[in-house]
C-alpha cells in the first residue's frame, strides 16, 4: 500500500471550510484512494504547518492515476493552490 502525505502551508486569510470541500471535491469525484483523512493543524507544537491530508492507495499505479487525473489537476491547480503559501508532499509504503 502507499500512503500520500501533504502538508500545506496556509496564505493568511485561507478559508479552512473552503479547503475542506475542495478535498471533498477531489474524493468524491476522482477514484483511487482507499482511505482519505485531511484536517486543519490543531497547534499542538508550533511550527507545524496549517493543513494536511492523507490518501491511502492499493499500489503505485493507483497513486499515479488518481495524482494525474484531469479534473484532480484541475481542483488542485484552480481551487486548492491559490490558498497555499507551500505545500510538502511524500510518498511512502505501508505494511
Amino acid at each position: 500500500m502507499i500512503r500520500h502525505v501533504s502538508i500545506f502551508t496556509l496564505k493568511d486569510g485561507a478559508d479552512l471550510r473552503q479547503i475542506t470541500r475542495y478535498l471533498d471535491e477531489v474524493r468524491d469525484r476522482v477514484s483511487g484512494p482507499m482511505m482519505s483523512s485531511y484536517g486543519a493543524d490543531l497547534g499542538l507544537r508550533v511550527g507545524n504547518g496549517g493543513f494536511a491530508t492523507c490518501f491511502d492507495f492499493a499500489d503505485e499505479a493507483a497513486y499515479r492515476a488518481w495524482d494525474t487525473h484531469p479534473e484532480h489537476e484541475r481542483i488542485r491547480r484552480e481551487k486548492i493552490q491559490p490558498l497555499l503559501a507551500g505545500v510538502q508532499r511524500c510518498q511512502f509504503r505501508v505494511g
